[in-house]
């Protein structure tokens, strides 16, 4: 059974909202409901970390009427800027599965190195999308999603996700 850690940086910070697309069910009635992944093993996570990557908001989601995040594909030099993800282990089937249903606008996946000798792995759009602001909506979950990982205040947390609301 070979387990990846997948690196989430946007919606799926949120456990909840992770296990939708494991489960196969909607999320709060927002989203459709998800196919789900044969195996609906809960993933664990193992903390959360700094990546290198920045998140920019693009694209068009009709189920969050607006933006959604996504890594750029280049390193950001500017610590400030860099992206923060909830690590989460899983089997590298679930992961694929995940991944499958986050949809084409996600087909690049990103190698973050190594934890406890699991590759670290995201996924996110090929090429940079052109800039599209989120809705209260889906930002309302980044900030819950944020908070669960980092434990961080709400000041903390609309800090960071304001620097790239830009």
């Amino acid at each position: 059974m070979e387990y990846v850690i997948y690196a989430a940086y946007g919606s799926n910070l949120l456990k909840e909202r992770l296990l939708a697309y494991i489960i196969g069910e909607s999320f709060r009635g927002i989203t459709k409901k998800h196919t789900g992944c044969p195996d609906k093993t809960e993933p664990v996570s193992l903390g959360w970390k700094r990546i290198p990557y920045r998140v920019y908001f693009g694209g068009y989601s009709g189920l969050w009427d607006g933006g959604v995040a996504f890594l750029s594909t280049e390193i950001e030099p500017n610590t400030e800027y860099h992206a923060v993800v909830r690590l989460w282990k899983m089997k590298r089937e679930q992961y694929e599965c995940v991944k499958s249903q986050e949809g084409e606008s996600y087909a690049k996946e990103i190698k973050l190195g190594t934890l406890d000798r699991l590759e670290i792995l995201t996924f996110t759009s090929e090429k940079k999308l052109n800039y599209n602001p989120p809705s209260k909506l889906y930002l309302d979950v980044l900030k819950e999603g944020l908070k669960e990982t980092t434990g961080w205040t709400d000041k903390e947390i609309d800090k960071y996700w304001e620097k790239f609301l830009k």
